[in-house]
Protein backbone atom coordinates (compact mmCIF):
# COMPACT_ATOMS: atom_id res chain seq x y z
CA UNK A 1 0.00 0.00 0.00
CA UNK A 2 2.86 2.35 0.76
CA UNK A 3 4.43 1.62 -2.62
CA UNK A 4 1.10 2.11 -4.38
CA UNK A 5 0.61 5.44 -2.62
CA UNK A 6 4.04 6.68 -3.68
CA UNK A 7 3.40 5.56 -7.27
CA UNK A 8 0.05 7.38 -7.25
CA UNK A 9 1.80 10.54 -6.09
CA UNK A 10 4.45 10.24 -8.79
CA UNK A 11 1.83 9.67 -11.50
CA UNK A 12 -0.31 12.56 -10.35
CA UNK A 13 -3.31 10.48 -9.27
CA UNK A 14 -2.67 12.05 -5.88
CA UNK A 15 -1.24 15.46 -6.67
CA UNK A 16 -0.38 18.78 -5.03
CA UNK A 17 -3.20 20.56 -6.87
CA UNK A 18 -5.97 18.22 -5.62
CA UNK A 19 -8.88 19.78 -3.78
CA UNK A 20 -8.45 18.96 -0.09
CA UNK A 21 -10.49 21.86 1.30
CA UNK A 22 -13.12 19.60 2.95
CA UNK A 23 -10.45 18.43 5.42
CA UNK A 24 -7.11 20.20 5.03
CA UNK A 25 -5.62 23.55 4.20
CA UNK A 26 -2.77 21.96 2.28
CA UNK A 27 -2.29 18.56 0.53
CA UNK A 28 1.01 18.02 2.35
CA UNK A 29 -0.94 16.73 5.34
CA UNK A 30 -2.40 13.79 3.42
CA UNK A 31 0.72 11.55 3.44
CA UNK A 32 1.03 12.11 7.20
CA UNK A 33 -2.45 10.68 7.78
CA UNK A 34 -2.00 7.88 5.25
CA UNK A 35 1.26 6.58 6.67
CA UNK A 36 -0.02 7.00 10.22
CA UNK A 37 -2.90 4.70 9.24
CA UNK A 38 -0.48 2.20 7.72
CA UNK A 39 1.72 2.31 10.81
CA UNK A 40 -1.21 1.66 13.16
CA UNK A 41 -2.42 -1.23 11.00
CA UNK A 42 1.12 -2.66 11.02
CA UNK A 43 1.30 -2.32 14.81
CA UNK A 44 -2.07 -4.04 15.17
CA UNK A 45 -1.02 -6.99 13.02
CA UNK A 46 2.72 -7.37 13.60
CA UNK A 47 3.41 -6.26 17.17
CA UNK A 48 2.95 -8.07 20.52
CA UNK A 49 -0.66 -6.88 20.37
CA UNK A 50 -1.30 -9.58 17.76
CA UNK A 51 0.50 -12.36 19.60
CA UNK A 52 -0.98 -11.40 22.94
CA UNK A 53 -4.51 -11.29 21.56
CA UNK A 54 -4.16 -14.54 19.64
CA UNK A 55 -2.87 -16.60 22.55
CA UNK A 56 -3.52 -14.92 25.89
CA UNK A 57 -5.74 -11.87 26.34
CA UNK A 58 -9.16 -10.97 24.96
CA UNK A 59 -8.52 -7.32 25.88
CA UNK A 60 -5.48 -7.14 23.58
CA UNK A 61 -7.56 -8.69 20.82
CA UNK A 62 -10.08 -5.86 21.28
CA UNK A 63 -7.29 -3.31 20.95
CA UNK A 64 -6.32 -4.95 17.68
CA UNK A 65 -9.88 -4.98 16.37
CA UNK A 66 -10.44 -1.33 17.24
CA UNK A 67 -7.24 -0.31 15.47
CA UNK A 68 -8.20 -2.24 12.34
CA UNK A 69 -11.82 -1.06 12.20
CA UNK A 70 -11.97 2.32 13.87
CA UNK A 71 -8.58 4.02 13.72
CA UNK A 72 -6.56 2.94 10.68
CA UNK A 73 -9.34 3.17 8.01
CA UNK A 74 -10.29 6.85 8.51
CA UNK A 75 -6.62 7.83 8.56
CA UNK A 76 -5.99 5.94 5.31
CA UNK A 77 -9.00 7.60 3.68
CA UNK A 78 -7.90 11.05 4.82
CA UNK A 79 -4.61 10.19 3.15
CA UNK A 80 -6.31 9.98 -0.27
CA UNK A 81 -8.77 12.85 0.22
CA UNK A 82 -9.10 14.80 -3.00
CA UNK A 83 -7.57 12.06 -5.17
CA UNK A 84 -8.70 12.13 -8.79
CA UNK A 85 -11.33 9.52 -9.65
CA UNK A 86 -11.20 7.17 -12.59
CA UNK A 87 -13.31 8.25 -15.62
CA UNK A 88 -16.98 7.44 -15.10
CA UNK A 89 -17.12 5.24 -18.21
CA UNK A 90 -14.66 2.79 -16.63
CA UNK A 91 -15.50 0.07 -14.07
CA UNK A 92 -19.17 1.09 -14.15
CA UNK A 93 -20.48 -2.06 -12.42
CA UNK A 94 -17.87 -1.92 -9.67
CA UNK A 95 -18.48 1.80 -9.26
CA UNK A 96 -22.23 1.22 -8.86
CA UNK A 97 -21.75 -1.54 -6.29
CA UNK A 98 -19.29 0.58 -4.35
CA UNK A 99 -21.66 3.56 -4.40
CA UNK A 100 -24.49 1.41 -3.02
CA UNK A 101 -22.54 -0.12 -0.12
CA UNK A 102 -20.86 3.15 0.87
CA UNK A 103 -24.06 5.15 1.29
CA UNK A 104 -24.25 6.08 4.99
CA UNK A 105 -27.01 3.73 6.13
CA UNK A 106 -26.02 0.61 4.17
CA UNK A 107 -22.44 1.20 5.33
CA UNK A 108 -23.53 1.39 8.98
CA UNK A 109 -25.56 -1.81 8.64
CA UNK A 110 -22.73 -3.72 6.91
CA UNK A 111 -20.15 -2.54 9.44
CA UNK A 112 -22.13 -3.54 12.50
CA UNK A 113 -23.40 -6.79 10.99
CA UNK A 114 -19.80 -7.92 10.40
CA UNK A 115 -18.72 -6.71 13.85
CA UNK A 116 -21.51 -8.60 15.63
CA UNK A 117 -21.17 -11.71 13.46
CA UNK A 118 -17.50 -12.26 14.26
CA UNK A 119 -18.15 -11.85 17.99
CA UNK A 120 -20.56 -14.77 18.16
CA UNK A 121 -18.73 -17.04 20.66
CA UNK A 122 -18.52 -20.15 18.46
CA UNK A 123 -17.24 -18.19 15.46
CA UNK A 124 -14.88 -16.07 17.55
CA UNK A 125 -13.31 -19.17 19.11
CA UNK A 126 -12.92 -20.64 15.61
CA UNK A 127 -10.92 -17.62 14.44
CA UNK A 128 -8.43 -18.22 17.25
CA UNK A 129 -7.85 -21.85 16.33
CA UNK A 130 -8.05 -21.68 12.52
CA UNK A 131 -5.57 -19.32 10.87
CA UNK A 132 -7.35 -18.90 7.47
CA UNK A 133 -10.59 -17.95 9.22
CA UNK A 134 -8.67 -15.49 11.38
CA UNK A 135 -7.16 -13.88 8.29
CA UNK A 136 -10.61 -13.54 6.71
CA UNK A 137 -11.84 -11.93 9.92
CA UNK A 138 -9.10 -9.31 9.88
CA UNK A 139 -9.55 -8.56 6.19
CA UNK A 140 -13.30 -8.15 6.70
CA UNK A 141 -12.70 -5.81 9.64
CA UNK A 142 -10.43 -3.61 7.54
CA UNK A 143 -12.86 -3.76 4.61
CA UNK A 144 -15.94 -2.74 6.56
CA UNK A 145 -13.88 -0.10 8.33
CA UNK A 146 -13.16 1.49 4.95
CA UNK A 147 -16.82 1.12 3.93
CA UNK A 148 -18.25 2.81 7.03
CA UNK A 149 -15.74 5.67 6.99
CA UNK A 150 -15.95 6.27 3.23
CA UNK A 151 -19.16 8.38 3.30
CA UNK A 152 -17.80 10.34 6.28
CA UNK A 153 -14.49 11.25 4.64
CA UNK A 154 -15.90 11.18 1.07
CA UNK A 155 -12.33 11.07 -0.25
CA UNK A 156 -12.75 10.76 -4.03
CA UNK A 157 -15.11 13.18 -5.72
CA UNK A 158 -15.74 14.73 -9.10
CA UNK A 159 -18.11 17.41 -10.34
CA UNK A 160 -21.01 14.92 -10.42
CA UNK A 161 -20.52 13.41 -6.96
CA UNK A 162 -23.45 13.77 -4.57
CA UNK A 163 -21.83 14.56 -1.24
CA UNK A 164 -23.20 13.41 2.11
CA UNK A 165 -24.55 16.25 4.23
CA UNK A 166 -22.89 16.96 7.60
CA UNK A 167 -26.12 16.21 9.48
CA UNK A 168 -26.41 12.82 7.78
CA UNK A 169 -22.79 12.07 8.69
CA UNK A 170 -23.45 12.97 12.32
CA UNK A 171 -26.60 10.84 12.42
CA UNK A 172 -24.84 7.86 10.81
CA UNK A 173 -21.88 8.09 13.20
CA UNK A 174 -24.24 8.31 16.17
CA UNK A 175 -26.23 5.25 15.10
CA UNK A 176 -23.10 3.31 14.15
CA UNK A 177 -21.82 3.60 17.71
CA UNK A 178 -24.84 1.91 19.31
CA UNK A 179 -24.12 -1.80 18.54
CA UNK A 180 -20.44 -1.63 19.63
CA UNK A 181 -21.56 0.15 22.80
CA UNK A 182 -24.10 -2.56 23.60
CA UNK A 183 -21.55 -5.28 22.84
CA UNK A 184 -18.96 -3.57 25.02
CA UNK A 185 -21.47 -3.36 27.89
CA UNK A 186 -22.24 -7.07 27.52
CA UNK A 187 -18.53 -7.91 27.75
CA UNK A 188 -18.04 -5.60 30.72
CA UNK A 189 -21.05 -6.79 32.73
CA UNK A 190 -21.20 -10.51 31.87
CA UNK A 191 -21.00 -12.72 34.93
CA UNK A 192 -18.91 -15.38 33.17
CA UNK A 193 -16.40 -15.50 30.30
CA UNK A 194 -18.12 -15.82 26.91
CA UNK A 195 -15.21 -17.34 24.98
CA UNK A 196 -13.92 -20.77 25.96
CA UNK A 197 -10.59 -20.17 24.20
CA UNK A 198 -9.59 -17.51 26.71
CA UNK A 199 -10.81 -19.58 29.66
CA UNK A 200 -8.28 -22.24 28.66
CA UNK A 201 -5.52 -19.79 27.64
CA UNK A 202 -2.50 -19.22 29.90
CA UNK A 203 -3.12 -16.26 32.19
CA UNK A 204 -0.82 -13.26 32.07
CA UNK A 205 -0.12 -10.91 34.99
CA UNK A 206 -2.66 -12.74 37.16
CA UNK A 207 -5.62 -11.39 35.16
CA UNK A 208 -8.54 -13.82 35.21
CA UNK A 209 -10.50 -14.62 32.05
CA UNK A 210 -13.53 -12.72 33.36
CA UNK A 211 -11.54 -9.63 34.31
CA UNK A 212 -9.77 -9.74 30.96
CA UNK A 213 -13.16 -9.83 29.22
CA UNK A 214 -14.33 -6.86 31.26
CA UNK A 215 -11.24 -4.92 30.24
CA UNK A 216 -11.99 -5.81 26.62
CA UNK A 217 -15.54 -4.49 26.97
CA UNK A 218 -14.28 -1.22 28.41
CA UNK A 219 -11.78 -0.92 25.54
CA UNK A 220 -14.52 -1.45 22.96
CA UNK A 221 -16.72 1.10 24.73
CA UNK A 222 -13.93 3.60 25.17
CA UNK A 223 -12.09 3.49 21.86
CA UNK A 224 -15.22 3.14 19.75
CA UNK A 225 -17.08 6.00 21.39
CA UNK A 226 -14.03 8.28 21.53
CA UNK A 227 -13.32 7.84 17.83
CA UNK A 228 -16.95 8.43 16.87
CA UNK A 229 -17.12 11.43 19.20
CA UNK A 230 -14.03 12.99 17.65
CA UNK A 231 -15.43 12.43 14.16
CA UNK A 232 -18.79 13.95 15.12
CA UNK A 233 -17.08 17.01 16.63
CA UNK A 234 -14.98 17.51 13.48
CA UNK A 235 -18.01 17.19 11.19
CA UNK A 236 -20.05 19.47 13.47
CA UNK A 237 -17.34 22.13 13.36
CA UNK A 238 -17.42 21.87 9.57
CA UNK A 239 -21.18 22.36 9.73
CA UNK A 240 -20.68 25.61 11.64
CA UNK A 241 -18.14 26.88 9.11
CA UNK A 242 -20.52 27.47 6.19
CA UNK A 243 -20.39 24.03 4.52
CA UNK A 244 -22.41 25.26 1.56
CA UNK A 245 -19.65 27.68 0.65
CA UNK A 246 -17.05 24.98 1.21
CA UNK A 247 -18.85 22.61 -1.16
CA UNK A 248 -19.21 25.36 -3.75
CA UNK A 249 -15.51 26.12 -3.63
CA UNK A 250 -14.69 22.41 -3.77
CA UNK A 251 -16.89 21.91 -6.83
CA UNK A 252 -15.26 24.87 -8.56
CA UNK A 253 -11.77 23.50 -7.88
CA UNK A 254 -12.72 20.03 -9.07
CA UNK A 255 -14.22 21.42 -12.28
CA UNK A 256 -11.13 23.53 -12.87
CA UNK A 257 -8.84 20.53 -12.32
CA UNK A 258 -10.83 18.44 -14.82
CA UNK A 259 -10.70 21.03 -17.60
Amino acid sequence: MAAGYIIAMRRGTIGPDDDVTPWFRHPRLRPVFFFAGLLLAFIALESPIDKGGDYYLFSLHMVQHMLLMMVAPPLLLLGIAGARPAPRDRHTTLRTVWWVITRPWPAVIIFNAVLLLWHIPSLYDTTLTTVPVHIVEHLSFIGVGVIVWWPVVDPIRDDRTTTVSPLTKIAALSIAGIPPTVLGIIFALASAPLYSFYVQAPRLWGVSALTDQQYGGVIMLGVGNIVYFIAIIVVFMRLLSDPGRDEELAADRIAEALR
